[in-house]
């Protein structure tokens, strides 16, 4: 085919899942540089996108359209684009697909059959070297021309966001350097215990000047259990928007937090991470990516992986996979980071 004038990329949900298809989006800028690209997501993640380098526009979706709406958007795009690109493939990208008869479509395959093999019976059939980003980067192999290079996700958040962010920590008594700790995430079971995170927090305001940032929603009351009264200790929990939480994270010298959409995010903003990881792992779409992140995980657990993005509830008494983690495991490498 030509090269395509206009491209529409398609990754409706969640945080971290949008996060790694910008890696897919900066090869697609960089193979087709004049193309117009946008990007189709659910409108309450459009935020982190914005500013993006890569995307001329950002199409929002209300999470509650109807199925006619839906079609109608098929429709439209048929009429508009020369490339729709489908890194999502749910069931409400299918219900679009449907509609776009004309233009040409790459759609993103899911590997149901190798992650179900993983979690249930422990055998790893994917390549050394997997990661998401080269799984989205499979759909584009029909348009880059041999091409290989996989770039390392990215996120854009202004100068004028930064500084906002730095008055807003004013505001509230840190104005040193400091880590931001993510302690929630979708699924309970992939939350470390609030003993081990007061434990790590307890030595860093000990062994270093550095000043600890919590965030999280409104609902997530793992920020309340892991807070400790300490003039350099903040807890956010609810108080920060998408975008004011990524300036916070972009002025960070680290962060640490579960297999989570935030800590991917601090990844995409070049802000290395400690991420602790339990029931997920690399092949399901986990694990960091930049040189001085690091991924802490028991891989000597017969049990794990058990669930593609932490939704199955643990069958043995304990949950070994986070429990068996210690703070001075983690202290080692966030001090490494910090120092």
């Amino acid at each position: 085919m030509k090269d395509p004038r206009t491209i529409l990329v398609q990754r409706l949900s969640s945080i971290g899942d949008i996060i790694q298809a910008t890696s897919p989006l900066i090869t697609l800028r960089n193979r087709f540089q004049k193309a117009r690209i946008d990007f189709m997501t659910l409108s309450h993640f459009a935020p982190i996108l914005e500013n993006h380098p890569a995307i001329n526009r950002i199409i929002k979706i209300n999470p509650n359209e109807p199925v006619t709406t839906l079609r109608t958007m098929g429709n439209r795009i048929d009429e508009e684009y020369d490339l729709v690109i489908d890194l999502h493939n749910s069931l409400r990208t299918q219900v679009i697909r449907r509609r776009i008869i004309n233009t040409k479509k790459l759609v993103y395959k899911k590997p149901r059959w190798k992650r179900f093999k993983l979690m249930q019976f422990h055998i790893n059939d994917f390549s050394e070297g997997f990661s998401q980003r080269s799984l989205y980067h499979d759909c584009l192999k029909p348009i880059m021309n041999g091409q290989t290079n996989i770039p390392n996700t990215t996120l854009s958040i202004s100068e004028n966001e930064k500084n906002q962010a730095k008055q807003l920590l004013k505001e509230n008594g840190i104005e040193n350097e400091y880590i931001v700790v993510i302690p929630s995430a979708a699924w309970g079971t992939k939350v470390w215990t609030p003993e081990s995170y007061r434990s790590v927090f307890i030595t860093i305001l000990k062994e270093t000047d550095i000043s600890i940032v919590v965030l999280g929603v409104e609902k997530d009351s793992i920020c309340d259990e892991i807070n400790i009264d300490h003039f350099r200790v903040l807890n956010l929990k609810g108080k920060t928007d998408l975008r004011t939480s990524l300036a916070i994270i972009s002025n960070a010298k680290a962060t640490l937090g579960s297999d989570t959409g935030l800590t991917h995010a601090a990844e995409a903003l070049g802000i290395p991470a400690v991420m602790i990881m339990g029931p997920t792992s690399v092949e399901t779409g986990g694990g960091t990516l930049l040189d001085n992140s690091v991924t802490i995980a028991n891989e000597e657990l017969w049990c794990r992986p058990c669930s593609q993005n932490g939704s199955q509830p643990c069958f043995r008494s304990e949950q070994y996979c986070m429990t068996s983690i210690t703070p001075e495991i983690i202290i080692t490498h966030l001090e490494k980071l910090v120092k």
